[in-house]
Parts: structure tokens; C-alpha cells; sequence
């Protein structure tokens, strides 16, 4: 990144004086804080000066000079406060050691004798020198009285000790010597066992398979100081930290085999070998223990002396001493642990102000070891803050699989006292009021927010009030499971009881005691009613209509219960309203109601005569309510259905609502035939608290109904049962999209019209200036040729896939919506209004003194001409015809991606506005879209084949889910656990046992204990009973032999774990018995190695055989699901859409800044361990990603240009933010997540792009592991991760196994897809390369050729790709042509040198030895030619002659008979050396035999010389002793 750049970057700061972009983390005080990054100094520096300590070993004396310990130099920015400065000092290793203290500017007397005043405020507080400063000052305001060039210093006081600063003081003693995350933190209570484990540093130092007996070894890298402090000129400081390194350097792939990645149904993973936390720090103790002194409280005249609290310390010398702190401080004093003394222990006694002081001081040994610990250790940490620091406002992801913990738990007296430490109760008289969460959650919502600061403060608040219920609510639900509370309304059924915790109002979300639902359904109806209201509540907060409240709202399923935890509605509980109290209302009720319409009179609100008599009748219908419901202002009271109450304050306030969600207004009747206004359903209610607040209640009639799925799919037929509910809603992401889907259909609708008129005037015109039928003609000509162009061009791109015809219909829909759009033909696009009737079709609860029995009546809103309510019916079609269609064409296209399992499905499904009772007509339109281009049936392939597989699995779940709900609910928890484990093992562990057996332990305490329903399932009747589920749920029918032959049964476990929420023991789960034999083998060597290995000579108990799958102490805990109403933040959602859009209009710089800025608030608002920041991270990253990957591809068509150019983007940021959004998923949604298997797979591109293979390939192999747990095998994108991580491996000259990778790609994808899909044409264009890279050229045209083909036939010969493809063949032909042309030419070469041999043993045999003249050697030659065994035959040879030979057999020598030089003259043409004893070449006689081997290249024998030869002989050298 430029330097302009980053300084802009640095310049960013946060509305209310936060950190800017991408802190880290760092543990203060029990929160978060956060560390600033590099920023633009915009005031002076301010120096902060500090006492000394009594102990020299308190502080550690500084290295550099330059860094004095007494004071402090920091760089604020001009909103940051007071306390956030004590914020930073508590973290500095200078002033870490600080008991209270308070920040004061220096003392200069004013003229009363107090501190001189230099500022006054509004609210008449003042900033006076030498006196303690507000910790919500400014520090622009501190130091408004100074000059720019002023300095400006602050003092730290020490302030005197109460009761409450000295329980502060032990807290932070314990955060120093007990760090979170280390194994000296005893104190920590969860509610499931490792909450919020990472393991991403484990993979990127690639030591997850690292052996457990050796010692890890440690690098030290370089990171941000996670601390809080600043150094110099307020640039964060670098430090290094320990890493931990892999014992070799070879990459992730070095020990890949192509059968890792089975085709199988079964993963290849080991649940017993997975990775799913990181070994805790080892820190060694500081005390032996620390825990509240047993005298405690002070007695009265000891208070009145000063004394607060008492304090046991064990020191690691062996002391244990009784600690009083005083208003003074701290001393030891002369109690042991049976009697009391409170004297001073030292002869002269005087108090340490500070208790770290103190046991500096008395302690040597505890000097010693927090010397290690930071903020004081010189060495840097093992593990990155992040990972470790409590995780503050988001819920902790529990690992579906753990260990369980040896010891079961420590001793730890302190665990207990923790809540004395942070209430300051000692007994159950003197504990508090609990948090009144309705007044703190109203009162919030209640601050200001007109500017980007308060709103920024305001959401902070709520995000974190919100968070602190959800965590309440937990604990409440889990205390009232207990049976500890008893219920307000102990004489009603059991399953109408109401209890009251912590002022949250906890009611049973899942049975319809009271038939409020019977008419649509009951116990079913509610169970999704309430998940409704939730959903609507949070649609309702995120809106935020000032003037509108909404209670705090949870819902908590734990132990097969639905529990519902609401703040309490001011008022709910008290007596009825007094008649004078209401006489007294409503005349000022009426007065502000005429001055809100003298205000208001612009406002178009009830202006009809019938809103006009509405106004008039609402008192009466409320006086007439006033026996049933006092508090109820607006709505259908639900004791009284006749009776309806109305306000007209509310009714604006729900317009505003009305107007965001696109709702109509719409009339309804009373009991009397009144008519009412509404905007939300009537069965919305508006209740009247008495503080004066309007609360929305029953927010799940927000939504219209899903009149289609009622009409056709909840009657019983004779394929399906009756649905179980009619509760039926669209979802309002479906209204948006149907909404934009209208809105441009109005809109082409309205640029046609104008079209046609603008030709119609054209042809008008043209009419009078020539003939008519010279126009027409030429009218259709042009006409002609412009449909003629147009099909040219789609027969060149478009696809020539065989679709289906629904695939055909739905990518027509599709193309028709994408077409472009001349905007200014359009009219006014307020003139286009699409609204919904979310009273239409809602079922009516029929009267009790009715004769019919049907149990419910139909809507009297049903008239269909009337717009609202047929856009109700229209949406409904919309989402059966076109959305669910409009979702696996996208699949299909490959324009979605990352569907890994149920949850992420889900997800996806809900964000188009799906509801998930449409699991089966989904799974249908896969099945049509599958079919041939004549609608012939054929067998899903490819990406469907996925997402069929997925959805089937996912409706198993579903209905094994409520089953298993079922089957849970009510027991005990030590009976859950066996009911758990047996289902499982009908489920799932057929295949190892078929027929297993229930454990049931009767808890013994009554003679008529009856065996639960679980007891009695069997595998067979569970497979019936899944199936009718599926059946009623979802209108789909699945064979019995899927739970056999398809189910993916570890991904299923997991979901089942993950989703409903139990942690099971790791161990490897046996599912079927062949896993048996090679696991029993494996646990066999094992114990074997184990034997070996120790020295005690016991023999260990072998382990008993398992007879089931599951047993009753797999199943560890329960742990419960929340679903939170806390939105998403608007403040910073807002600033991030406006980031995407500039860079989509390309200001990318612009866009950057807007993305970080925004990042920088989500840090702000949700403390930046949230998932929604890991979130925003990866978009940033991605952002980054995919810019970079365009500005190569522009840098790459430039002519000329520098491909090492810089890109201008800041990648490292990226790269930082990209790894912490591993840790923060990691930590927040589960090691084995979808969004953290994304998250990785981006990470490995990034660090691809910036050179770090190394990085990029072991994060490709943890994705790979990542699709196995949680998909399985065959799915298509797990072809794209081998095709990537072979482009990694060639771009690191592993060729060989980037073949491997990528062939193996190929036959996944062929198997997936088929030969002529287009997706395995891109596999093969794939391989193609890798084959090309290996040097196997004819490999690389063959599957260069089948990818062309695939793309003629697919694409077409003029598309890109196409041509692109033709290139390589082309290219490879040619390659492949010289290699054929050099062997010819090669060949032609050896053939003339074999005719010039063959000539010169012609020669030879003819007698041209001639010239030797003796008949005797003619004679002898000629014996020797027949006889070449007699080695008596010479010859002399012609020089000529034997250079001609020795060439034709690769040995050219010169016309002296001499080995050329440079030639191989010691070799033979395949290597072999010649003969040392050959004389060949060293004069002109030679023996012939010798000549001949010579020639052939054979070594001529030579015994005599060859038995001369030793080992060390020179070997390859001429016996010239020329160099090799």
C-alpha cells in the first residue's frame, strides 16, 4: 500500500474515539480492549507521570534509557475519555501494579484557596487543577484551557481503599496470574466443556499431525502488540512471538496419495483423531492459592477503623499470611488460619498502597513467575491474544466432540467466592435488586441518535445489553430445568406454569396448555408461532421505530424444551387499574392525542369517515375491555376476539412499519361490525406498560400467509398425511424479492408502452415524409435483420446445454428479469405500489358455542380482486414457481456455492425467503431440472446430485430432531443421556449391532416408575417413524433402503450434535462391523506399544468389547441452543453497502476506505471476537482478492506491461484480517463450520496470490478435511480446492504431484458430471496443463482435444473458451510436430550412417585391402571374416574408411584416426565406457575384431589390461588424463 494510502488509512478514527481498523485484543480489567493502530496525531501528546513503588521488583527496570517507567507519553485522540486513558495505563507495564488511582491535572491555586478552575461545562462540572478528574471527561476538554503548543501532562493520585476498589483489586490480581486460556485459571465456569476452541494456529504452523512425544519446537515471528499500550509517536508496537514449527519443511502434500479422497459414501476421517482445540498455555503458578479470608466481613468497630476486606494468601514459599486491606492500602497482618489478629506483622508497620506492591515485596517467588507473565515478560507469547481472551459478546462455539476433562474438576475455594468478589454479597439478605433488564434495555433504547457518534454508542450499548440477557436467559432457563424455582401459577397444568428469574419472565414455548393455538394446530402451531414472534422481534429492533418498544427476547431449546425468556412488561403483574385512576387518563390521554393531531395534521392517518368514527368508538371499546385487559391498547384482545382496541399514537407508529415491510392498510371488524384501520396484522397487539411505554407483542402476524402451501399441501391426500400446523407464513425476504421481481416487470411493462408509442409517432412521421410501402418494407427489413443479428449472437454465446424444460423455463424467467432497461423511459417510480394484506387468509378461531366441529374458520379477508390481498396469494405462487426453481438453476449455473451440509443450506435458503417445509418440493424441481430436454427421468449428476443429497439428508435431520425431541423431553438428566445414545444407536450403529438395546436405570424413589418411550424404539420402528415425518413435513418420500445405502451417517451425527445440541466423548465411533476388525487392531497395537514403552510391569485390564455403536457415557452434556432477537448493526451495515457500491461504480480506493471504516465499527460495536466481524473481515479480504485478481488480468492483456508491477492493494491487511477471521469463526461458530471452511479456502487464495505457497497448500489440505467432516466425499467443490492446490504445487515445480492432484480432479468430476459436461471440459483444460508441465506432451493434446470438444459441443466454436482451448491444441500439435520431425530427421541421420557402414564392410569383403599384396593375409583375412573367434586377422585400415564407420556408430573420430574433441569419445552411444584396452584410434593396424565391437559400440576385450584395473582406477577418463 502507498504511503498516501496508509496514511489515510491511519487518519480513520471511530465516531465515538474508538480504535480504528483491525485492533487486537487484549484483556484489561475483565474486558475487552482494544489496541490502536497507527493514526494521524491530531493533539499534542499528553504525558502521564507515575508514583513509585515500595517494591524494587514491582516494576522492571527498562533496557533502553529512552523509556523511563515513572511516566508515560501517549497520543490521544480528541473524544477519547478519561477512563479510556486508565484503560491504557492499567495494561503498561510501568503502571500495571496500581491499586485506585484517579488522573489529575497539576495543582496551581485559584483565588478560593481550591485548585484553579479552567473549565466550566454546561452541566456545571468543572475541570479544576489538583483535583480528581470525571472519567467521562474529554480530553479535548481537559485540556481546552491550553494552548496547541502547550504540553499537557496529567498526574496519577492514589485514591483511598472502600470495600468495593479492594474486591477490584483481588480481580485484577487474579487476571495477572491467571490468565484465561492458560492452565493456571481454575476459576472459569462454562456451561459446556471447551467453550470457544480455536485450532487455526495449529494449521497454519502446520503441527496438527506433529507427534505428541516430542517437544514442540518454536519460531519467533513478528506480530502487533496485542496490549493496548502505545509506544513511541503512537504506532503500535512489533513484537516477536513464539511459533510453533513442523518438525520437517516439506509442504501439507508431500505425503498425499490419489485414494485420500475416496469416491466412496464413507469419509476417511477418524472422529477420534480430529483436531478441535489447542492445548492450554502452561503457566506456572504465582501463589499457592488465594481465596477470601474465612473473617470476613469486618466487624463494625474494625469497619469504622478502616478495614474492608480480608484476604488468605499461600505464598509459594510455604507462608500462608492473612492480608488486611485498609482505607490506607494493604499489610500482613499477625492472623493465621484459626485466629484472628489484626495487628501489622512487621515491627514497623506501614500499609502498601498497592496489593501487587505488596506480594512483590513479601514474595520473591511470586516476583519471579510474573515476571513471565505479561504485561512484564521479555518473551514473547506462544499463541496469539485472540485466541485465547474471553470472548465477551457472542456465544462460545462448543465442539460437537470433546475430551473429557482429567481431573473432572480442581479444587479452587476462590470459584465459589467469585460472586461475593463481584456483587459484594455475603449473605442472601444483602444481595441486590436483580438487573431490572426491561428499564436497561428501554432506557438504552431511549438515547439519542441524531449524530454518527451517538448512534455508534447507542447500538454498542444495546449489542451488549442484549448479549448479557441472552447469557441471563441461559442460566435462568437451566436453573428452572433444575426444578430450583417454583412457578408463579403453581395451581395450573404443569405445562401452563410461568416462572421468574432474574426479572426474565420464562414460559414453555412448545405446549398449548391453554388451546391458544388449537385452531391452526396446536402444541405444533405454537412451537413455530413463538419462533415467529422471535424472528418478528428481531425485524422489529433492527427497524428501530422510535417510539415503539420491544421486550428483551430469547428463546432457549435445551433437554427437548422450547423455553421462551421475555423482560418483564412493566405492569404485567400488578392489579387492575382503579376507575378514578382511568378517569383521571383520559382526559390527558385526550388532550395529548389532540395536540399530536395539531402537529401531526400532515400525516395522512385515518381521514376517512370510518377512521374518523374509529377514533370516536376506540374509548369504548376499551372501557368495554377493561374487564379482560386493561393494559391492551391496540390490537385483537385474545381473550375476546369480538373486541378490538385501537390508538391512534400506535397506529402512526405501525405506519412506519407498515411503509419498511411494504404492509397495506386494510380494515377489520369487530364483534359489532366496526371497522378498524390496521397496517400489521390485527393480531399484532400494542400493550400500554405503566412507565408509559408502547410495546409491540405477538409479532409473528408481521408476515402474510402462505395461502398456496394451505390451499395444496396441508390437506391430507393420498401420498401425504395433514400437515401438522396452519401457521403457514412467507418469510419477508421472499416479499422483497417478489416485490424487485414486479417492480421490474412494471417497469418493462411501462418502457414497452413507451416504446411503442415513441414508434408509433415515429412511424407516423416517417409516413408523411415517404411512401408507405417503401417503409414498411424497409421497417421489416430492419426488423429482419435485427432478429437475424440477434440469433447470431445467441447461437455465440449462449450454451448449447441438453436442459430440461424446466431448467429451460427458469433460465428464461431469469434471462427475461436480467435484460437491460432504458431507465428514463420509465415513469415515476412511486407510481409503481405493491402491497400486502397481512390479514388475508389468516384462520379465524371459531366461537365456543358453535355447533361445527371443524376447529377452525375461514378468513373473512379473502377477496382476491382486492390488490393486497391477491399480491398475498401472488407472492405465495411466486415462491412454489419461481424462487425455489430460481435456486437450483443457480446451483446448476455454479452461481452458488459453499452448500457443505443442513445449517448452510439453510441459511441460503432462508436468505432467498424459502421456508424449509419446501425441503420437498425443492428436492422435486431437482428432479425435474435433472430430466432430459424431452422431460425424459434421469439420475441427478453433478451439482444437483449434491444438492439432492444434502437436501434428503437435511430432512432426515429435521424430522429426527423433532423425534428425538420428543423422546427427551421430560426426563432426567442422567436418563437423557441413555435415551440419547440408544436413538443414536438406531439411527445410526445398524450396521455394528442391528438390533440394539435401550438401558434404562430406574431412579428407584417411587414403585411406579414406568419405562420412558425410548426404551421401546427399535431400529425399524425409528426408520418407519422418520419416514412418516418426512412425509408430513415435507410431502417427500424416502426409500428405507437410503438409511443403508445413502446416509451420510458422521455428517448426520454432527448436525444432530451441532443443532439440537450435545457434546459426545471423542472416541472413534464404530458404524460398521469391518471397522470393528481394523479398529480393534489399531487399539491392539497400540496397547502393545504402550506396554513396551513402560516400565511398570502390571498388566493393564484389556478394554470390554463394545456391543453398541453409542453407549450412555458417550453422551457428555446438553447443551442449549439460543436463538437471539439482537439485528445486525445498522450504524456499520449502512457504511459497508456504501463501500461495495463505490467500488462497484469504481472508486475502489474510495470504496476501501468506506469498508474499513465500517469494519472499524463492527470492531467498535461487538468487541471484535462477534461472528458478524469475522464476517465483514472476509468481505473486506475477498474485496481485496478479487480486485487484485482484475488488476492482474488487466496488467496481463496490456502490451508491454510489467507483470512484477505492484497492484496498489493493501493484501497484508487482507491477509492479517483474513486469519483473524479463522480464529473469530473458529472460536464463535465451531471449528468444523461451513462459514470457517469458506473463510480458510479465501485465506489459502490470498496467500496464494502473495507468493506463500508454502501457507496457501496447508490451508487447502485443512480444507479438503473440512469438506470431509462436513459433507463427505463427491462433491464438486472439492475437485475446484485439488485444482487449486495442483496450481499451487506447479508453481513450486511439483509437478508430478500437481498431476496427481489434478488427474484425480478429473475422474471425480468425470464421475460427478459425465464426459460431455462442461464442467469436466474444465477439468480437462486443467489437466491439460499439468501434463504439459510434466513433459508428457501426447497426454496433454489428448486431453486438450477432449476439452475441446467439450466445449464445441457446450459453448460453441466462436465462444472464448473455445478458443482459448483451440490455441493449446494447436500449440501442443505443433510442439508435438517438431518432436516428430527432430525423431524423422534423427532416424534419417542413423540410416545414413548404417548405409556408410554397411559400405565400408562392403569394402571390405570386396578386397580393397588390395594394396597389402600377400596372398597369405588375403587368406587370413578371410578365415577371420568366416572364423571371427581366430583373432589372428589384421588389416590395415584407411583412415577415411574408419572415420565414416566411427560416425555411423555415434563415435566420430578425425582423419588421423583420432577421438574428436567434444565428442562422447569415452561413451558408447547407450553410455557405456570403451574398453581402456582398446587400441582402436592410436594407429592404423587393428585387429578386426576389435574394429567391429568398436564400431557397435561394444568394449573390445582386453583381460590383461582389465585385471590390471583396481576399485580406485580412474574411471570414465581417457588415458590421456583429460578431465571428464
Amino acid at each position: 500500500m502507498s504511503d498516501q494510502q496508509e496514511q489515510q488509512q491511519q487518519q480513520q478514527q471511530q465516531p465515538n474515539g474508538e480504535a480504528p481498523v483491525a485492533q487486537d485484543v487484549a484483556q484489561v480489567n475483565g474486558e475487552e480492549k482494544v489496541d490502536d493502530q497507527p493514526e494521524a496525531v491530531t493533539l499534542p501528546p499528553v504525558t502521564i507521570r507515575f508514583p513509585s513503588p515500595t517494591c524494587s521488583r514491582t516494576v522492571p527496570k527498562s533496557k533502553d534509557s529512552s523509556e523511563p517507567r515513572d511516566r508515560l507519553t501517549i497520543y490521544p485522540q480528541p473524544t477519547e475519555t478519561i477512563q479510556d486513558i486508565k484503560l491504557l495505563i492499567n495494561d503498561w507495564v510501568g503502571a500495571y501494579w496500581l491499586g485506585p488511582y484517579s488522573l489529575r491535572l497539576a495543582f496551581v491555586k485559584g483565588d478560593d484557596g481550591r485548585g484553579k478552575v479552567y473549565t466550566k461545562k454546561e452541566d456545571l462540572s468543572e475541570v479544576r487543577a489538583g483535583e480528581k478528574l470525571n472519567e467521562w471527561f474529554e480530553i479535548q476538554d481537559v485540556f481546552g484551557h491550553l494552548e496547541d503548543d502547550a504540553e499537557r501532562s496529567l498526574e496519577v493520585v492514589r485514591e483511598p481503599y472502600g470495600e468495593f476498589t479492594a474486591r477490584q483489586s483481588v480481580i485484577r490480581l487474579l487476571e495477572l496470574i491467571a490468565p484465561i486460556g492458560t492452565t493456571a485459571n481454575t476459576t472459569s465456569t462454562s456451561i459446556a466443556l471447551q467453550a470457544g476452541s480455536t485450532i487455526f494456529e495449529s494449521v497454519r504452523d502446520g503441527v496438527l499431525s506433529s507427534s505428541s512425544s516430542g517437544e514442540t519446537q518454536y519460531e519467533e515471528v513478528e506480530v502487533s502488540l496485542p496490549s493496548g499500550r502505545k509506544g513511541k509517536g503512537g504506532k503500535k508496537e512489533l513484537v516477536k512471538v513464539k511459533r510453533a514449527i513442523s518438525d520437517d519443511k516439506s509442504h501439507a502434500f508431500s505425503n498425499w496419495k490419489a485414494e485420500q479422497q475416496s469416491s466412496s459414501l464413507t469419509s476417511s476421517f477418524k472422529l477420534g483423531e480430529l483436531p478441535f482445540s489447542q492445548k492450554p498455555l502452561e503457566v506456572s503458578p504465582c501463589l499457592r492459592s488465594i481465596q477470601i479470608s474465612p473473617f470476613n466481613p469486618p466487624p463494625p468497630h474494625l469497619r469504622q477503623l478502616g478495614h474492608q476486606l480480608y484476604l488468605q494468601i499461600a505464598l509459594l514459599e510455604g507462608e500462608t499470611v492473612t492480608v488486611i486491606c485498609t482505607t490506607r492500602g494493604w499489610y500482613v497482618s499477625k492472623s493465621n488460619v484459626n485466629n484472628f489478629d489484626p495487628s501489622p506483622k512487621q515491627e514497623n508497620p506501614q500499609t502498601t498502597h498497592s496489593l501487587i506492591d505488596l506480594l512483590h515485596s513479601i514474595s520473591p517467588l511470586f516476583s519471579e513467575r510474573l515476571s513471565k507473565l505479561s504485561p512484564l515478560s521479555i518473551e514473547p507469547p506462544s499463541l496469539d491474544p485472540i485466541s485465547t481472551v474471553a470472548i465477551p459478546q457472542a456465544e462460545p462455539a462448543y465442539p460437537w466432540l470433546a475430551n473429557v476433562p482429567k481431573p473432572a474438576t480442581s479444587a479452587e475455594i476462590l470459584r465459589t467466592q467469585l460472586a461475593f468478589l463481584h456483587t459484594g454479597a455475603y449473605g442472601a439478605d444483602s444481595v441486590d435488586a436483580a438487573r431490572d433488564w426491561n428499564e436497561e434495555i428501554q432506557g438504552i433504547r431511549e438515547l439519542p441518535r441524531g449524530s454518527m457518534q451517538e448512534r455508534v454508542f447507542r447500538e454498542k450499548m444495546l449489542q451488549k445489553v442484549w448479549s448479557e440477557f441472552d447469557q441471563a436467559a441461559v442460566r435462568a432457563v437451566q436453573t428452572v430445568c433444575r426444578g430450583d424455582i417454583p412457578a408463579i401459577n403453581p395451581s395450573e397444568d404443569p405445562k401452563a406454569h410461568m416462572f421468574l428469574q432474574s426479572n426474565i419472565f420464562i414460559t414453555q414455548g412448545d405446549s398449548d396448555a391453554l388451546n391458544s393455538y388449537g385452531h391452526l394446530g396446536g402444541d405444533a402451531a405454537m412451537t413455530i408461532s413463538h419462533g415467529k414472534d422471535a424472528a418478528g422481534v428481531k425485524l422489529l429492533n433492527k427497524l428501530d421505530v422510535e417510539g415503539l418498544y420491544m421486550l428483551g427476547h430469547t428463546i432457549v431449546d435445551w433437554q427437548g424444551k422450547r423455553w421462551i425468556c421475555q423482560s418483564i412488561l412493566p405492569g404485567i403483574f400488578s392489579n387492575r387499574r382503579k376507575d378514578e385512576d382511568d378517569e383521571e387518563a383520559a382526559p390527558a390521554a385526550a388532550t395529548e392525542d389532540g395536540e399530536g393531531q395539531k402537529k401531526e395534521d400532515w400525516v395522512k392517518v385515518g381521514e376517512s369517515e370510518a377512521d374518523k368514527s374509529a377514533e370516536i368508538e376506540s374509548p369504548s371499546e376499551e372501557q368495554q375491555g377493561e374487564t379482560e385487559n386493561p393494559m391492551m391498547i391496540y390490537g385483537i384482545d385474545s381473550e375476546k376476539q369480538t373486541s378490538i382496541h385501537w390508538d391512534k399514537s400506535t397506529h402512526k407508529l405501525l405506519e412506519q412499519i407498515g411503509q419498511s415491510q411494504r404492509l397495506a392498510s386494510h380494515k377489520v371488524k369487530n364483534g359489532k361490525g366496526e371497522e378498524f384501520e390496521f397496517y400489521a396484522s390485527a393480531e399484532v397487539k400494542g400493550l400500554k406498560g405503566t412507565d408509559g411505554r408502547k410495546y409491540l407483542l405477538d409479532a409473528q402476524r408481521l408476515s402474510p400467509v402462505d395461502i398456496e402451501w394451505l390451499d395444496k399441501d396441508y390437506e391430507k391426500s393420498s401420498d401425504h398425511p395433514q400437515y401438522p400446523h396452519r401457521l403457514a407464513l412467507l418469510r419477508p425476504e421472499l416479499l422483497e424479492t417478489f416485490w424487485e421481481s414486479e417492480l421490474k416487470r412494471w417497469a418493462r411493462g411501462e418502457a414497452d408502452k413507451a416504446q411503442a408509442k415513441k414508434d408509433e409517432s415515429a412511424k407516423e412521421e416517417a409516413s408523411k415524409e415517404a411512401g408507405p410501402s417503401t417503409t414498411t418494407a424497409s421497417t421489416t427489413e430492419k426488423s429482419e435483420g435485427e432478429a437475424e443479428s440477434a440469433t447470431e449472437t445467441s447461437q455465440v454465446e449462449a450454451p448449447k446445454e441438453e436442459q430440461s424444460p424446466a431448467a429451460e423455463a427458469a433460465a428464461a424467467h431469469r434471462a427475461e428479469e436480467e435484460k437491460p432497461l432504458d431507465a428514463s423511459v420509465v415513469g415515476d417510480i412511486k407510481q409503481f405500489d405493491l402491497r400486502f394484506n397481512p390479514d388475508a387468509f389468516v384462520d379465524q378461531i371459531p366461537s365456543k358455542d358453535a355447533d361445527d366441529e371443524k376447529a377452525f374458520l375461514p378468513s373473512s379477508i379473502n377477496d382476491e380482486s382486492e390488490p393486497s390481498t391477491k399480491a398475498v396469494r401472488d407472492a405465495s405462487v411466486f415462491l412454489r414457481s419461481i424462487a425455489i426453481p430460481a435456486v437450483v438453476l443457480d446451483v446448476l449455473t455454479g452461481n452458488t456455492s459453499g452448500l457443505m451440509d443442513g445449517a448452510s443450506l439453510t441459511k441460503h435458503l432462508h436468505g432467498r425467503g424459502i421456508n424449509m417445509r419446501y425441503l420437498g418440493h425443492l428436492a422435486s424441481t431437482i428432479k425435474q431440472f435433472s430430466a432430459g430436454p424431452d422431460g425424459e427421468e434421469r439420475k441427478e449428476t453433478g451439482h444437483l446430485a449434491a444438492l439432492k443429497a444434502i437436501v434428503i439428508q437435511e430432512m432426515i435431520f429435521r424430522a429426527s430432531k423433532h423425534i428425538l425431541r420428543s423422546l427427551i423431553s421430560g426426563l432426567q438428566p442422567e436418563t437423557i443421556t441413555y435415551a440419547i445414545s440408544h436413538y443414536l444407536n438406531c439411527l445410526l450403529g445398524t450396521s455394528f449391532n442391528s438390533s440394539p438395546s435401550a438401558t434404562f436405570n430406574a431412579i428407584g424413589l417411587s414403585d411406579r416408575e414406568d419405562e420412558p418411550a425410548y426404551t421401546k424404539i427399535t431400529p425399524e420402528s425409528l426408520r418407519k417413524q422418520i419416514i412418516e415425518e418426512v412425509e408430513i413435513r415435507f410431502r417427500w418420500s424416502i426409500d428405507e433402503s437410503f438409511f443403508e445405502e445413502s446416509l451420510k451417517k458422521k455428517q448426520l451425527l454432527r448436525e444432530l450434535a451441532v443443532r439440537f445440541g450435545f457434546q459426545l466423548a471423542q472416541r472413534d465411533y464404530i458404524f460398521d462391523k469391518d471397522e470393528d476388525l481394523s479398529a480393534s487392531v489399531t487399539e491392539e497395537d497400540k496397547s502393545a506399544k504402550q506396554n513396551k514403552d513402560k516400565k511398570s510391569k502390571k498388566n493393564k485390564v484389556p478394554a470390554q468389547q463394545r456391543v453398541n455403536t453409542f453407549e450412555g457415557e458417550d453422551i457428555l452434556t446438553l447443551v442449549p441452543v439460543v436463538k437471539s432477537t439482537a439485528p445486525s448493526v445498522t450504524v456499520a451495515e449502512e457504511i459497508l453497502e456504501a463501500g461495495r457500491n463505490t467500488i462497484n461504480r469504481g472508486s475502489i480506493d474510495l470504496g476501501l476506505e468506506f469498508m474499513l471504516e465500517a469494519l472499524q465499527l463492527y470492531e467498535n460495536i461487538h468487541s471484535v471476537i462477534h461472528p458478524e466481524v469475522a464476517s465483514v473481515y472476509n468481505q473486506y479480504s475477498q474485496a481485496i482478492h478479487q480486485l487484485a485478481r482484475l488488476k492482474i488480468q488487466q496488467v496481463a492483456q496490456q502490451e508491454g506491461s510489467d507483470p512484477e508491477q505492484p497492484l496498489g492493494l493493501d493484501i497484508s491487511t487482507a491477509l492479517r484480517l483474513q486469519r483473524q477471521a479463522i480464529t473469530v469463526s473458529e472460536r464463535t461458530l465451531g471449528v468444523y463450520h461451513h462459514e470457517t471452511a469458506g473463510y480458510y479456502f479465501n485465506l489459502a487464495m490470498l496467500e496464494n496470490l502473495e507468493g506463500n505457497a508454502q501457507q496457501a497448500l496447508r490451508y487447502f489440505r485443512h480444507v479438503l478435511k473440512l469438506w470431509d467432516v462436513i459433507h463427505g466425499p463427491n462433491h464438486p467443490e472439492i475437485n475446484t480446492v485439488l485444482s487449486n492446490a495442483g496450481v499451487v504445487l506447479q508453481a513450486i515445480n511439483e509437478t508430478s504431484l500437481a498431476l496427481t492432484l489434478q488427474q484425480q480432479a478429473y475422474e471425480s468430476t468425470l464421475s460427478l458430471f459425465g464426459e460431455t459436461h462442461i464442467q469436466t471440459g474444465q477439468s480437462l483444460h486443467q489437466l491439460t496443463q499439468s501434463h504439459f508441465l510434466a513433459g508428457d506432451m501426447t497426454s496433454a493434446l489428448s486431453t486438450s482435444e477432449k476439452a475441446y470438444n467439450t466445449f464445441v459441443a457446450r459453448l460453441g466454436e466462436e465462444h472464448q473458451q473455445t478458443k482459448e482451448v483451440k490455441k493449446n491444441v494447436d500449440l501442443l500439435k505443433a510442439v508435438l510436430d517438431n518432436v516428430e520431425k527432430q525423431k524423422e530427421r534423427n532416424e534419417q541421420i542413423k540410416k545414413d550412417s548404417q548405409e556408410r557402414l554397411k559400405a565400408a564392410r562392403e569394402r571390405i569383403q570386396s578386397g580393397s585391402l588390395g594394396n597389402a599384396g600377400s596372398t597369405s593375409a588375403s587368406r587370413r583375412l578371410g578365415q577371420t571374416l568366416n572364423n571371427a573367434s581366430n583373432g589372428g586377422g589384421v588389416r590395415i585400415v584407411d583412415p577415411a574408411t574408419l572415420a565414416a564407420a566411427a560416425a555411423a556408430a555415434g563415435h566420430p573420430i578425425d582423419a588421423n584416426g583420432q577421438v574428436s574433441a567434444g565428442a562422447p569419445g569415452t561413451q558408447t552411444e547407450n553410455g557405456a565406457p570403451v574398453a581402456e584396452g582398446s587400441n582402436v584410434g592410436t594407429r592404423g593396424t587393428e585387429n578386426l575384431e576389435d574394429l567391429v565391437k568398436f564400431i557397435q559400440g561394444q568394449q573390445a576385450p582386453n583381460n590383461a589390461n582389465n585385471a590390471r584395473r583396481g576399485k580406485n582406477a580412474l574411471r570414465g577418463k581417457r588415458r590421456t588424463g583429460a578431465k571428464r
